[in-house]
């Protein structure tokens, strides 16, 4: 037997946040509601064994379970991003009866497999929160996120109020 000590390897799945992300201006500003998105996307992620990072894929159900309104996490999703602590990988839609197509997301600040068994390549750590250095950058990033919402959602919207009007 080797002289080399057993090495405890984690037993659970966990993410880290590091001391200057919490530290940051860009977390500082984010709201409560964008916590609760990246928490739910972090347990998605922790629920795959790390492995899916730019893959996670979350409804809309599974956000308001996580304790989100259904009419504020459209809002908190822009926040994260506009922030830099999520990125969108692939634009869903509308779920119809057994059609599904949920987004999919990456958080930026966190370290995946660097492929997957396929091997496929994920994308790396990138750390886009880094470039919101101060708190005006931040508050301007979240009106900016308030201030962009999907045309094609409002449109749809506006048509299904109409034809239920008529």
């Amino acid at each position: 037997m080797s002289n080399r000590k057993k090495r405890d390897k984690p037993k659970d799945s966990f993410v880290v946040h590091r001391l200057e992300m919490r530290q940051s201006a860009a977390w500082r500003a984010l709201p409560d509601h964008g916590r609760r998105v990246l928490f739910r996307l972090e347990e998605e992620h922790m629920g795959h064994a790390g492995s899916l990072n730019g893959r996670l894929a979350c409804p809309y159900r599974d956000f308001e379970a996580s304790g989100i309104p259904y009419k504020a996490i459209a809002l908190a999703i822009r926040q994260c991003v506009g922030l830099g602590f999520l990125e969108i990988t692939h634009q869903g839609t509308p779920s119809i009866s057994q059609y599904r197509n949920p987004s999919r997301y990456r958080l930026t600040y966190v370290y995946g497999r660097e492929k997957l068994v396929d091997g496929t390549p994920l994308p790396q750590r990138t750390d886009e929160w880094k470039r919101i250095e101060t708190d005006e950058q931040a508050a301007a990033a979240l009106a900016s996120a308030e201030e962009r919402k999907s045309t094609a959602h409002v449109r749809r919207a506006g048509l299904a109020r109409a034809k239920r009007a008529a």
